[in-house]
């Protein structure tokens, strides 16, 4: 059993202007979590700190995350030279996952991507890009995922797609971090809602 990620004393700034200015902040284990607030109020950059790609802060952060057990999807997500396929097993190479062609067979069944499966990931259209992401971001059971505004560009039957199958992760234990001001995810999700106000949290 993983522990909460425990903020304390965060401060972030960037060309001498404060970004993040978080006294305490918890974030409990396996639950679900959304990050609120007006543009500028570092909820992206808050998510790529949880995700260990920024490290330059002060303050600190005690979590049981390794980096491998962390997915984190940005708001426009980088899609790699080559296919759908070689997009969502990226992340299960890397990690020298075994079964890797059943995980995928697995994948492109449960997500719908049968059809995409072999299509270039530069012509995607902006949703099919969004949901590539996040089936990437899932392909390997993360511990901690965390979703930079993931439904901007899914239409409704798509989004309360994503809505179940995070549920489905959540209850086998996944926690989760959302930035997003789409009603669906929280009629449908219930979760604990942080508001970031610039420089501070409410």
């Amino acid at each position: 059993m993983g522990k909460d990620i425990k903020i304390k004393n965060l401060k972030k700034s960037f060309n001498r202007k404060g970004i993040l200015n978080i006294p305490e902040l918890t974030f409990r284990n396996g639950g679900i979590s959304y990050l609120l607030g007006e543009n500028g109020a570092g909820k992206s950059t808050l998510l790529n700190i949880l995700a260990k790609i920024d490290r330059d802060y002060q303050g600190r952060i005690d979590d049981s995350f390794s980096e491998e057990e962390i997915s984190l999807v940005d708001a426009n997500p980088y899609m790699l030279k080559g296919d759908v396929y070689k997009n969502i097993a990226y992340p299960l190479k890397i990690r020298k996952r075994v079964n890797i062609e059943k995980r995928m067979e697995d994948l492109l069944e449960i997500f719908n991507l049968k059809a995409l499966k072999n299509k270039e990931a530069s012509k995607l259209s902006s949703g099919e890009t969004q949901k590539v992401a996040i089936v990437r971001a899932l392909s390997f059971s993360p511990k901690l995922l965390m979703l930079d505004e993931p439904t901007a560009n899914l239409d409704k039957g798509a989004k309360l797609e994503l809505i179940d199958i995070l549920k489905k992760y959540n209850q086998g234990g996944t926690t989760i971090i959302v930035v997003t001001h789409d009603h669906s995810f929280f009629e449908n999700l219930k979760g604990e809602k942080i508001v970031l106000e610039k420089l501070g949290v409410e």
